[in-house]
């Protein structure tokens, strides 16, 4: 991907995801076992020997490559604590409901360090499905794409029901110096998934990153979990993603992954539960979480903070980024913005349409003081802004629309504004070509807004680490709008119930 500016009023819009294409071989399955099996087996940096059986401690494998060629559909993998040396590229599959599991012995540290391999990727695994990752760190590799895990499916191929859980990414760098800035070539991808299948039936479907830890990366204009192209099916939830460079969590589309069009989206998928932060580069707007040309995504219950942005939905390419539901998340100390959405390049027909802002708390975000405000907007149709509570820094700017277009049909309401001044005739908000300083005027000037307020929220507390539950007495309780609440289902960031009594509360909690 190409990295393209624009200027966000006075600083650089965005530079987001810029990422060198990885070709990929697709291995023959050499061990699609018939049998399911349940073997164990066992690998033993130390003592271990490939030659063996691997059935028992005592004649276990020596490395992780050989389970990774023979191990059978139903089993499961118990590697011994150690570091591992490897390039590892996956040979085998699982079953329907016989997945391959590849997983720590006891409880003892797995290592899998890339540190001497003579390739760029640690983890290959093309065209595989129904395996299962756990209780293992991928680490320490530094050169130009450098890769964690990758994770693919080729044009006629496909891939589906992969489960990694519990890993830990770090060090996987371009350069051994964060500080250094990257030219669009000059990437690493901790964790990446690219479908280039040209059917739904080539998709990556199913994809489960759960319970891991991205840290210490060094990404250039790539990002630290990335998926891209025709991937149909996917969960991020309750990862930690954090002191990475450039972006955290990317779900990704229009850049040519897939061949077909219709399917080079990352879609239908769930990104819940997970905290995102200090995800910085100085040479480029990053973000915690962004989806660039993604569609049919949830983003609930994600805590977001000290990034470039906190959450960012947009469209680089042509086409558009559409259907994504952003809710009961909390967004606070971001640089930039708390959330930016919409298309930004003129150049080309890239939009953001039908999307929901819905639920979420923001607090003194644009902690860069460059007038961005709590949330940001550009190319964006058909969008929803509503049962948000937005708290501002000093500057006082509530938020900001971008002159550009196309801007139809957007809607906001039922939101809460405050500021730490407390006065609503000493705000700012930018209106495309207009200024607004009080909150009156901009209601009657723009028609939006006709059921929100300006009032303190009384959060619990706004100290260094807020508390942004609010207290009895608050303006948020209940006025909220409940017909916005389509899933019955839902949970506020708390995991309580939505919806109490018919009524909806303003911001990311419910009081029950």
């Amino acid at each position: 991907m190409l990295m393209r500016n624009i200027l966000l009023l006075s600083v650089l819009f965005l530079c987001f995801s810029c990422k060198k294409n990885v070709s990929v071989n697709s291995d023959p399955d050499t061990t699609h076992a018939s049998s399911a099996a349940a073997h164990i087996y066992y690998v033993d940096g130390t003592q271990g020997n490939d030659q063996n059986d691997g059935l028992t401690l005592t004649t276990a494998w020596k490395t992780i490559q050989k389970s990774f060629d023979a191990a059978v559909a139903g089993s499961v993998v118990e590697i011994r604590g150690g570091t591992y040396y490897e390039q590892l590229t996956m040979h085998v599959s699982g079953t329907a409901g016989n997945p391959v599991t590849f997983t720590n012995y006891n409880n003892e540290q797995v290592i899998i360090d890339g540190s001497k391999n003579s390739g760029t990727t640690i983890i290959t695994i093309a065209d595989k499905s129904f395996l299962v990752f756990s209780n293992l760190t991928v680490q320490h590799i530094t050169k130009n794409n450098a890769t964690g895990v990758l994770v693919s499916a080729s044009k006629s191929g496909g891939a589906n029901d992969l489960t990694f859980h519990n890993l830990v990414f770090k060090t996987i760098n371009w350069t051994s110096s964060a500080s250094t800035t990257p030219n669009s070539n000059q990437n690493a991808q901790p964790f990446i998934a690219y479908g280039y299948g040209a059917a739904q039936a080539n998709a990556i479907t199913n994809l489960v990153i759960d319970s891991c830890e991205f840290t210490s990366n060094i990404t250039g204009f790539s990002e630290s979990l990335s998926l891209d192209g025709n991937i149909d099916g996917f969960t991020i939830t309750n990862n930690k993603v954090h002191d990475n460079s450039n972006i955290g969590i990317a779900a990704i589309g229009h850049y040519g992954t897939s061949s077909n069009s219709q399917l080079d989206q990352a879609r239908n998928g769930l990104i819940r539960g997970n905290t995102c932060f200090n995800n910085m580069a100085s040479y480029a707007t990053s973000g915690g979480i962004y989806i660039d040309g993604g569609r049919d995504i949830k983003i609930d219950r994600n805590i977001t903070y000290q990034n470039g942005y906190g959450i960012e939905v947009g469209n680089e390419e042509n086409g558009t980024a559409s259907n994504i539901t952003v809710t009961n998340n909390l967004i606070y100390l971001n640089q930039v913005t708390g959330i930016a959405f919409g298309g930004y390049d003129t150049g080309t027909t890239g939009q953001v349409t039908n999307c929901i802002f819905r639920n979420n708390t923001f607090f003194k975000n644009n902690t860069n003081n460059d007038g961005s405000g709590e949330f940001y907007v550009t190319k964006a149709s058909n969008c929803t802004i509503g049962n948000n509570v937005f708290y501002t820094n000093s500057q006082n700017t509530l938020f900001s629309f971008e002159n550009i277009s196309p801007q139809t049909a957007n809607t906001i309401d039922y939101n809460d504004y405050f500021t730490t001044g407390g006065n609503a005739s000493d705000i700012t908000i930018n209106w495309r070509s207009k200024s607004y300083s009080s909150f009156t005027s901009y209601k009657t000037g723009t028609g939006q807004d006709a059921h929100s307020f300006f009032k303190d929220p009384l959060f619990t507390s706004t100290g260094t680490t807020p508390d942004l539950h609010v207290k009895t007495g608050s303006p948020c309780l209940g006025t909220g709008n409940p017909s916005w609440i389509t899933d019955t289902q839902e949970k506020d960031f708390d995991g309580n119930a939505r919806v109490v009594n018919g009524a909806v509360d303003m911001g990311a909690y419910q009081k029950q």
